[in-house]
């Protein structure tokens, strides 16, 4: 079946801000006296901090300072965000706009509160609300990755089937996400996973990062909105 829409994790997928994430993270571990190694961590992004602390340090050190753990976590990424710019990964903007064109409907989807997403847009450059046609944030879901909840929201969002849909995203809890919803995923490797890793968890194909899922968009849609497309 063409697919009709394409629902794009954030960070990694379309920003490079994993790095900038763990960074946070273990500073504030590291500030609550707990020493977690940043390989650790690299292991846990893409999922939401409610799952990620318990991943990390058990749900005895949740209970005690999961909250404040997200709450430094938001502050020290907010800074980063602050003082440097997180780059976009090439042709984020492009493809967007060659979805459109073809009449392909797109929906932005993450675990992350509005306060981190306007963050990163404004260090990155780009204007998430606008970039594509629906955007689901932390606001629009009550259990985050590896839950699909963030997936079947975007699915009421963009008035579509999942068998209508692909997930684009660079973890296995975004291929995990969308195979829970019935969406297939197609995984990139930008944002630090080797395709090995996105492969086993459901990811098929893997593309390097946006720009080469724009070079096979056709052969990904399967199709749809072809007219006037590469």
């Amino acid at each position: 079946m063409p697919r009709r829409g394409l629902i794009f994790d954030i960070d990694g997928t379309l920003v490079d801000s994993n790095p900038a994430h763990v960074e946070a993270w273990e500073a504030a571990f590291t500030a609550h006296g707990y020493p977690v190694t940043r390989e650790r961590i690299e292991r846990e992004i893409g999922k939401g901090g409610d799952k990620l602390v318990p991943a990390i340090l058990g749900e005895a050190a949740e209970e005690r300072d999961g909250e404040s753990l997200r709450e430094r976590h938001t502050e020290e990424f907010l800074a980063i965000a602050g003082r440097r710019s997180l780059r976009a990964f090439r042709r984020v903007p492009e493809i967007f706009e060659t979805l459109r064109a073809r009449g392909v409907r797109t929906a932005l989807a993450t675990s992350s509160a509005r306060e981190h997403l306007e963050a990163l847009g404004r260090s990155a450059g780009l204007e998430f609300d606008s970039l594509g046609d629906e955007l689901v944030t932390a606001d629009d879901i009550e259990e985050t990755k590896p839950a699909p909840d963030v997936v079947h929201a975007a699915l009421g969002k963009l008035g579509l089937d999942p068998e209508e849909c692909l997930m684009v995203g660079d973890t296995p809890y975004d291929a995990e996400a969308a195979r829970k919803a019935g969406v297939g995923c197609v995984g990139v490797t930008s944002g630090g996973n080797e395709a090995s890793v996105l492969a086993r968890a459901g990811a098929s194909p893997v593309v390097r990062d946006i720009a080469e899922l724009e070079e096979r968009l056709n052969s990904i849609l399967g199709g749809a909105g072809l007219q006037g497309g590469r």
